[in-house]
């Protein structure tokens, strides 16, 4: 066996042991998504993914998680529950133009994409229609689709809490929607 297979059968085993450590947690739903989860969909990759990029949604942190050696670099995202629902919220009832700037704008303060990759991700392979835009590189679009991930656990409620966001309503609709008191995520 050679050392990239090694590596990736690491990844493998850093995955099943991240997976059985994250339900002390009670996680609403752990994602993988970056390098690895395109890899594994068979998409084309210049090189072998380096670590594990991993979003978990729950409102316990998982301390253990962070402190564990797994074997590979895991760079874990973590979103409480009403963090990652605001993202959706957004989705489903800004205009497009408010969304983008609330998702930019931490963006910007964060100096991470993450909350642009959670909602390319709850949007799916269509976000540019949405006007998400990928991540530029040295001044050139980058390729690769944000929306790729595999969940891990929580398939059920992540599938929800996507169709939510992705079933736009519009500010006016917002309104009546609040009036009818079924504006919220029932998750």
């Amino acid at each position: 066996m050679d050392h990239s297979e090694l590596h990736l059968q690491s990844m493998m085993s850093a995955i099943t042991r991240i997976t059985a450590d994250m339900q002390d947690y009670h996680a609403k739903a752990l994602l993988l998504f970056g390098s690895f989860a395109r890899y594994l969909t068979g998409d084309s990759i210049d090189h072998l993914p380096g670590d594990l990029d991993l979003l978990v949604v729950t409102n316990n942190p998982p301390l253990k998680i962070f402190s564990t050696d797994y074997g590979c670099p895991v760079e874990l995202h973590r979103f409480t529950v009403d963090r990652i629902v605001g993202i959706a919220r957004s989705l489903r009832y800004d205009s497009r133009p408010v969304a983008l700037s609330k998702l930019y704008g931490r963006n910007v303060m964060k100096q991470h994409a993450i909350d642009v990759i959670a909602a390319a991700m709850m949007i799916g392979p269509g976000y540019g229609q949405f006007g998400i835009e990928q991540i530029e590189i040295n001044g050139i679009a980058d390729p690769r689709d944000y929306s790729i991930h595999r969940v891990l656990t929580g398939a059920a409620w992540w599938r929800r809490l996507c169709d939510y966001a992705t079933e736009r309503r519009g500010p006016l609709l917002r309104f009546s929607d609040k009036l009818a008191r079924c504006d919220g995520f029932a998750g």
